[in-house]
């Protein structure tokens, strides 16, 4: 599946949420407005005055739309990166640049190119992961990132933390609530994850990016967030 052209086509389904268009369940539209608050407690410039923010593959539900409230009250540039269909279902506003595109566009990473105060990529990273260069994909990333510059690669899906999560007392509530059965969830410790982001991936990011000369770091999801139990998020800070 080409997830970009998915998207498009959710952007443009008549008849559902904003919420569902990005990819989240209906009965997730209050837990994604906790989204937001999570991401400003790990990026400085979105409480600052007057910096450039990039948000790739931005969307159009409730994280989005705060983020640009917040960029008029703080007089931020915002830079929105997305299909030119989930764009049109944001405003236009003098401080807000939409670029259609699918990143990484060449165009777009050399007019960029070390501006970025902060980077989001909120629940993105999965699929350049599954169907590109998911290193030429990060490597483009923090080529934008200004002098203590912080890009945010959040709600990683790591298979490892859902094992270690479904393993647990409080997994198995949450199984058997969501099933509605008394099963107990199927995990298999010794099995190769060959279709999805792990601890072994997820580490080996970490420590690329140190070795190229950025301070990394692996963060939790405050709980309440849509899948808090199974995801977490990877801070790359530019010296």
């Amino acid at each position: 599946m080409n997830h970009f052209e998915y998207y498009k086509k959710q952007a443009m389904t008549a008849g559902l949420s904003d919420t569902e268009r990005v990819g989240r369940y209906a009965s997730q539209q209050d837990d994604e407005t906790h989204i937001f608050d999570d991401v400003v407690s790990k990026l400085p410039a979105l409480t600052q005055q007057k910096t450039t923010i990039i948000d790739i593959g931005c969307g159009c539900s409730d994280p989005v739309k705060r983020l640009i409230a917040n960029a008029n009250a703080y007089q931020q540039q915002l830079v929105l990166v997305d299909s030119e269909e989930m764009l049109a279902r944001l405003p236009e506003q003098n401080n807000i640049t939409k670029v259609a595109c699918q990143f990484p566009d060449r165009a777009f990473v050399e007019q960029y190119q070390g501006k970025a105060d902060a980077i989001i990529v909120y629940s993105v990273f999965q699929y350049p992961f599954l169907q590109h260069n998911f290193i030429s994909f990060t490597d483009n990333l923090v080529a934008l990132l200004a002098p203590l510059g912080h890009l945010l690669i959040a709600d990683l899906p790591n298979l490892t933390k859902k094992k270690r999560f479904l393993s647990s007392q409080s997994g198995i509530e949450f199984h058997q609530q969501w099933t509605g059965d008394n099963s107990k969830p199927d995990v298999n410790w010794n099995q190769l994850e060959a279709q999805g982001l792990d601890d072994s991936v997820i580490t080996m990011l970490l420590l690329r990016y140190r070795q190229m000369g950025f301070e990394t770091y692996l963060l939790p999801q405050q709980s309440g967030l849509p899948f808090s139990h199974t995801r977490e998020d990877l801070l790359i800070v530019r010296r």
